[in-house]
């Protein structure tokens, strides 16, 4: 087919018939093709086959030219303000149309690597700053429904150093704060706890810091040193049973009976009413039950807390 005029002759059509029309004539002029093949038993003259080519050839030349003219159309729309550079920017937006998927995963891939790699030097960083430290004097756990700062306490740093200026001998303490939600309200209370007795699976505190709730639930399960036994360097000194705040507990099973293999014991010293928590910062329900743990590094250091706030108390 030599042009576009002689393609709109050979179907019958003006050049400006529609699109519907077009599809129509060339449905019609095939369908008769057919029809008179079939009533001549199959033995069509070859000028009328040669019409039936013709036909479709023009058809499919009509059809080629308006699906060119239509893409020059939206090439000239979305790239003609590019000007010179319009076939390059077809080709980029072709290029990332196509693959934008795997350009997205490749973007995700590389910052799951970026962030791999700065937690890395980040934790390498902080060993060796770490490594650049004095030995923990003490290890001080506030756990329980206590507040520090503006959040539940997820930086401590700032607590062990106010600890640190009440004890002029010692070179460092590690203070942590876990946050224990006494009853459960939502999702968040839920996960809380939940991560509460995750935090306890390692914990290697020396002090705890408690409030009776969940004191109670920590004695039971023999966590923390019978203080009434401890021969260590203030044991004399510390409240005994008889005294106010000595915590006298008998620990229970899960049936609420006495606990065979626990006796009843001084299990911690109540600092409520000491200025621990005002001068620390640290807020919640007012009560403060210090009691050393059972596998304390440095039980001494707990127990010169301890009396270093009942003197205060004084």
């Amino acid at each position: 087919m030599e042009d576009l005029k002689q393609a709109y002759e050979t179907l019958g059509l003006p050049e400006t018939a529609t699109k519907e029309e077009l599809e129509n004539r060339f449905f019609l002029l095939t369908r008769r093709a057919r029809a008179q093949k079939m009533r001549e038993g199959g033995d069509t003259p070859a000028e009328e086959a040669v019409d039936l080519d013709k036909i479709s050839e023009a058809y499919r030349f009509i059809r080629d030219y308006e699906e060119n003219q239509a893409k020059a159309e939206f090439t000239a729309q979305e790239y003609g303000k590019f000007k010179g550079m319009a076939n390059k920017a077809q080709k980029w937006d072709h290029f990332f149309h196509y693959y934008k998927f795997h350009m997205l995963i490749g973007l995700i891939v590389l910052a799951l690597i970026g962030y791999g790699i700065k937690a890395f030097v980040d934790h390498r960083e902080e060993q060796a700053r770490l490594a650049k430290l004095p030995p923990i004097d003490l290890s001080v756990m506030f756990y329980g429904e206590f507040f520090y700062g503006e959040s539940f306490g997820a930086d401590t740093e700032p607590l062990g150093e106010e600890i640190l200026k009440r004890f002029p001998d010692w070179k460092r303490v590690k203070a942590e704060l876990t946050y224990v939600p006494s009853e459960v309200r939502s999702e968040q209370d839920m996960a809380l706890i939940q991560k509460s007795v995750i935090v306890l699976l390692d914990n290697k505190s020396d002090l705890f810091i408690v409030d009776k709730a969940n004191f109670e639930k920590l004695a039971n399960q023999g966590f923390f040193l019978p203080l009434d036994s401890y021969e260590g360097a203030g044991a004399g000194e510390l409240p005994q049973d008889g005294d106010s705040q000595a915590i006298v507990y008998q620990p229970v099973d899960s049936n609420g009976q006495p606990e065979p293999s626990l006796d009843e014991a001084v299990y911690a010293i109540d600092l409520s009413e000491t200025p621990l928590g005002d001068e620390l910062g640290v807020n919640g329900t007012g009560q403060y039950y210090a009691a050393i743990k059972a596998s304390a590094a440095n039980p001494e250091k707990a127990a010169q807390f301890i009396l270093h706030y009942l003197n205060e108390a004084e």
